[in-house]
């Protein structure tokens, strides 16, 4: 049975995913805390990862490579699930990216994306930028994601496909995340900025 989560791996950019991470590390910011988001996601854990929010319309260095990547993998996602085709969903701009450095970062927790304060999510995606020890675990489909740099996943945002770190977190793990996101209909009018996007920076 399919289980709708998807891996598709990517060479050719691979000398740009190393490049995004080296960028990541030369304007993460010390300065941010390293306590703020989603720290009940690991209880007594206080110190998830280092993260920085960014967004496609803006002129980031990774934007490029990331947005080749995403791109590439959405269309061979839809051309598997055709009935895709039929919806009203886009991308949304802004992304994060999140280095884990050792058994004390990481999401430990089981989570989904689509929930009652975000309930417009309709996919999730996540690009490894290195070939990291530790990867991501979906106990339902019983699938253990490993790191590769480049690879690219997507998968369905809501109850069904809760996701976790593997735990410990083995070394250094850099990450790219974000999601696809259904368009609201009806009143309020969808003004092109989805409404969990003014509250980014406390996603982590």
């Amino acid at each position: 049975m399919n289980d709708f989560i998807e891996i598709y791996d990517s060479e050719e950019k691979s000398f740009h995913v190393a490049s995004a991470v080296t960028w990541f590390e030369n304007n993460y910011s010390t300065t941010k805390s390293k306590e703020a988001g989603l720290s009940y996601f690991n209880q007594s854990r206080k110190r998830i990862c280092n993260s920085m929010t960014l967004d496609f319309g803006q002129n980031y260095e990774p934007n490029e490579v990331i947005y080749y990547l995403l791109s590439k993998a959405k269309t061979e996602y839809v051309n598997t699930y055709s009935f895709l085709k039929k919806l009203d969903w886009r991308l949304c701009p802004l992304y994060n990216i999140q280095g884990y450095d050792g058994p004390e970062e990481g999401f430990f927790s089981l989570h989904n994306e689509h929930t009652g304060m975000y309930p417009y999510r309709m996919l999730a995606w996540m690009i490894y930028l290195n070939d990291a020890a530790s990867g991501t675990e979906f106990p339902y489909q019983n699938k253990t994601i490993t790191p590769k740099a480049g690879r690219t996943v997507i998968w369905p945002a809501g109850w069904t496909h809760p996701h976790k770190g593997v735990i410990p977190n083995e070394g250094l793990k850099y990450i790219a995340t974000g999601w696809f996101y259904y368009l609201p209909k009806g009143e309020p009018k969808f003004d092109g900025h989805h409404p969990d996007e003014n509250k980014q920076e406390i996603i982590v």
